[in-house]
């Protein structure tokens, strides 16, 4: 019998992203292509022996426990399953937090299939995608599993092939709030500060831009260098390339303090072993 559990819980990129328009429940339509990357947090789940639940991430002390939406993910499995979960779980941040690549939302669709398979809810996929809708937008792709066309609220999920391109992802050292950039965006639009959007950008990068002059500082000189794209509501950016020589003389310009990765496309999630 199965004491424990680990999964890698991977990252994406926003290959672009459209806010279509404010919806009457206050939510807003996107269109957006989300591909999988081989950037993944770490998460352990193994049964308690006390009747007990803990949440530890390594690397913040303030998404410990209640305040981690995994807290949630157990919450709404003990709800639907009617069963009490004792567990301990433990999750290795390797996804920038704020970072807007999903780190959060992939980790809590780890622990619906997670929790679902060590304990034997025997809940079907389905279910688990509508408990992760009513968690969070972006969980339903992480359950969904392949690389996507988003559309709806980003629950509305459509295959695409995956991409074929290296990237170079650049995280600046500030956490970018997704509510705060929703309200940026709208109070842009409502200014009429509303830029024509190409197919390969992202609705946010202006208001990004103009919160984060950090950010808007050194842009310029990474964009000329090879066309730069932010995912999500922000703070990551990246380069799609396929020959290193075209993107080399950016990693002086990056600065110091900024993290930087390079990271492979993913064909499929690791979680499809569980979703199968």
């Amino acid at each position: 019998m199965n004491e424990i559990l680990t999964l890698n819980c991977p990252a994406k990129l926003n290959l672009n992203l459209i806010i279509l328009g404010k919806r009457d429940d206050g939510l807003h339509n996107i269109s957006s292509i989300f591909q999988l990357i081989d950037l993944s947090d770490v998460m352990t789940i193994k049964k308690s022996g006390l009747k007990s639940q803990s949440i530890i991430v390594n690397s913040d002390k303030s998404l410990n426990n209640e305040n981690n939406i995994v807290s949630k993910v157990i919450d709404s499995l003990e709800l639907h399953s009617q069963k009490k979960i004792f567990c301990d779980i433990r999750i290795e941040k390797n996804i920038p937090i704020g970072g807007g690549m999903g780190g959060g939302s992939s980790n809590a669709a780890a622990a619906l299939v997670g929790i679902n398979s060590l304990f034997n809810l025997n809940i079907p996929i389905n279910t688990l995608r509508k408990i992760g809708k009513g968690l969070g937008a972006d969980i339903p792709f992480f359950l969904y599993g392949h690389n996507a066309l988003a559309e709806g609220i980003g629950d509305k999920l459509s295959f695409v092939k995956p991409s074929t391109k290296k990237y170079l992802v650049i995280t600046p050292n500030i956490c970018s709030s997704t509510k705060e950039m929703f309200e940026l965006l709208d109070k842009h639009r409502n200014a009429g500060k509303q830029e024509k959007i190409q197919e390969n950008q992202n609705s946010f990068l202006i208001p990004f831009l103009d919160r984060f002059k950090e950010v808007s500082y050194v842009y310029p000189s990474l964009q000329e260098i090879y066309p730069l794209s932010l995912s999500g509501t922000g703070s990551t950016l990246f380069y799609a390339y396929d020959d290193f020589s075209k993107i080399e003389k950016s990693l002086k310009k990056i600065p110091t303090k900024w993290r930087h990765s390079f990271c492979e496309p993913l064909q499929c999630s690791p979680l499809l072993t569980y979703l199968t």
